[in-house]
């Protein structure tokens, strides 16, 4: 095979092209096959297969820096790079990074894992260059979902201003997890749709590629000589307003002529917008037919896409289908996403009442004021976001909608302890960034009815309200969690209302200890306290419901009746919920408590198990505290 003669960096440069024609092949099989096996972001990197093996053949990736936007589509990347043995354990615990990280190696220009950073960071490497007097291409590549996000506006705009040698490569394949939506994503299509467009580029292109020697002495030249053409016939886009040099679209499943356009536009020293048009998914078809699905995908069936597994209820699945029930019930009630339709379970909502229903794109910021504006209006909005997306709008989150005491509900998925994605995607920030905020409410559910009764008492309450749940299949539900939300108060679990096997010894009537926990939490607590049950000691569950507000009274009192006090929270433990209600209870002069919670450091990858036992959240933990 000719994947085995890729063991290091620049070793594609040594295949001719008939050896890069397999490769091509032979790397999209390799990854159908990883994928199916470790589970992954496989649609993206099947449509960056020719695309990052030009940027290859055309850049020295150990001198040159080459940023990929959010980084999930770098796996091609990584395997011309010689890491072709580390997708045995991608994503899993010690094993590879789904994401560009500059820790596993140096050609990995950047730790990414959120959108739209590339341009930014790629124009700060250039002006680095210029300062420090160094020598290496910038080369940004964006996909056309994450140019949906401001960041990256921003960027284009300053590196406009500033004029420096920066390459951005535009990556068209008219998704980004979703299919993408808005006024960008159509101004795109009318670029690469318009037949005339196509026909006079081509035209002018092969004109200018005619004449004798002027493609290898003056590159500079040709490129203001096909504007100039340009020009005459067509107005010119967007990226040329900005000041940047345009060149596309090109066939972005083309090797030469993406490596023959790399190739001369590093030549040019100002920014340069490369437009690329690839296929998500390319090369396996149910990729093709459905790239959504194969965005972010689990283990799967490499004959038919099928994943495998029992289907089981998660808490995405009860918001999804609790939100249409909602929607029938409630007409002021429209729903609001970044790009995450289906992640979040807002697609069934879509699909019931799409007048209802907004995907603003990559815009978390966007998505946060506009709820705002929809609810002076009169609306309920909710506002569905991934915990670890959500940190990029705490400042319209303050400023927008706490402030001015708006009704907003904000769903915030994946929250907590989130497997194999790392760093970039642990949802443990959100308690910590929030609490202080005033009007808001935050709640934590335990289980899919309390899920339920938190969304449906959310809708009816005042100001904004945070529901926070995690990645993870619904826990089992207690009679107690059927109880009625009350401000202020969880629910107490006692040790007697828990199942454990018969071999548990004989405890006191009276618990001598009190488990504190936030919702995502309770199948770990619930473990430790039945472990703690089976050493002789009796520990009760007090399940908080709400993170925010917190009844301190009421809290006190339920706490008073125990020797020993221990405090779960799957958030930061610094400025989380724990240390809070540590307060709370040295105040009241309350002894012997204990604080567990994610420690002041980023959680790399792993299994949830593995994520929580490196923080020292497991059940066993858990269990040794309390004893």
């Amino acid at each position: 095979m000719v994947l085995d003669q890729i063991k290091d960096v620049n070793d594609i440069k040594k295949l001719n092209e008939e050896e890069l024609e397999a490769l091509r092949a032979e790397i999209r099989q390799f990854l159908v096959e990883s994928i199916a096996r470790t589970g992954g972001h496989l649609a993206s990197n099947l449509g960056v297969v020719e695309l990052t093996m030009a940027l290859h053949l055309s850049f020295d990736p150990t001198i040159d820096k080459i940023v990929w936007d959010v980084g999930h589509q770098s796996y091609t990347h990584k395997i011309l790079t010689g890491r072709k043995d580390g997708f045995v354990n991608l994503r899993e615990y010690g094993g590879m990074s789904g994401f560009p990280n500059t820790g596993e190696s140096d050609t990995d220009s950047f730790n990414t894992g959120h959108s739209s950073t590339s341009i930014s960071v790629g124009l700060g490497l250039a002006e680095a260059r210029e300062i420090t007097g160094e020598n290496y291409h910038v080369i940004s590549v964006i996909g056309d979902g994450a140019l949906t996000g401001g960041l990256a506006f921003e960027g284009l705009c300053h590196a406009g201003q500033l004029q420096k040698n920066l390459i951005i490569v535009l990556n068209d394949n008219q998704m980004s997890i979703g299919r993408n939506n808005g006024t960008f994503s159509r101004y795109l299509s009318r670029i690469t749709m318009s037949s005339q467009y196509q026909s006079i580029r081509n035209g002018i292109d092969n004109f200018a590629n005619k004449i004798p020697l002027i493609n290898k002495f003056l590159p500079k030249f040709i490129y203001k000589f096909k504007r100039g053409l340009k020009g005459l016939f067509l107005a010119n886009n967007m990226f040329v307003e900005f000041g940047y040099e345009y060149v596309g679209p090109l066939n972005g499943h083309d090797i030469h002529e993406m490596e023959l356009v790399l190739n001369r536009v590093k030549k040019l020293n100002k920014p340069v917008v490369v437009h690329v048009i690839t296929r998500k998914g390319k090369g396996y078809k149910p990729a093709e037919k459905d790239p959504q699905k194969f965005q972010g995908i689990g283990l799967f069936s490499i004959e038919d896409g099928s994943v495998k597994g029992p289907v089981e209820l998660t808490y995405t699945d009860v918001f999804s289908n609790e939100m249409v029930a909602l929607g029938e019930k409630n007409k002021k009630i429209v729903c609001i996403t970044a790009a995450m339709a289906k992640g979040t379970g807002l697609d069934a909502f879509s699909r019931h009442y799409p007048e209802r229903f907004f995907d603003v794109g990559i815009a978390e910021e966007h998505a946060v004021t506009f709820a705002g504006g929809l609810a002076k209006g009169g609306l309920i909005p909710v506002v569905a976001i991934y915990s670890t997306f959500i940190q990029r709008s705490i400042d319209q989150i303050i400023h927008d909608v706490a402030l001015p005491n708006f009704h907003v509900i904000f769903m915030l998925d994946r929250s907590g302890a989130v497997p194999n994605d790392g760093e970039t995607h642990q949802g443990i920030f959100d308690i910590a960034l929030m609490r202080s905020i005033p009007n808001l409410t935050i709640l934590s559910p335990a289980s899919a009815f309390e899920l339920k009764t938190m969304l449906d008492a959310a809708i009816d309450m005042k100001g904004p309200v945070v529901i926070r749940y995690p990645k993870l299949v619904c826990s089992e539900e207690l009679d107690c969690f059927r109880a009625a939300l009350d401000l202020g108060k969880g629910i107490l679990i006692k040790a007697s209302d828990l199942k454990s096997d018969s071999k548990s010894k004989s405890t006191s009537k009276k618990s001598s200890t009190l488990l504190i926990t936030t919702g995502s939490m309770i199948n770990e607590t619930t473990s430790a306290a039945i472990s703690l049950k089976a050493k002789g000691i009796s520990a009760d569950i007090y399940n908080l419901r709400y993170i925010k507000p917190i009844d301190e009274e009421y809290l006190v009192s339920i706490c008073k009746g125990y020797k020993k006090i221990v405090i779960v929270e799957d958030g930061v433990k610094q400025g989380g919920i724990g240390e809070y209600i540590e307060g709370v209870l040295l105040k009241a002069k309350l002894k012997d408590i204990k604080v567990l919670g994610f420690p002041q450091s980023f959680i790399s990858q792993g299994t949830r198990a593995e994520v929580l036992k490196d923080a020292h959240l497991s059940a066993q933990d858990i269990k040794n505290a309390g004893i």
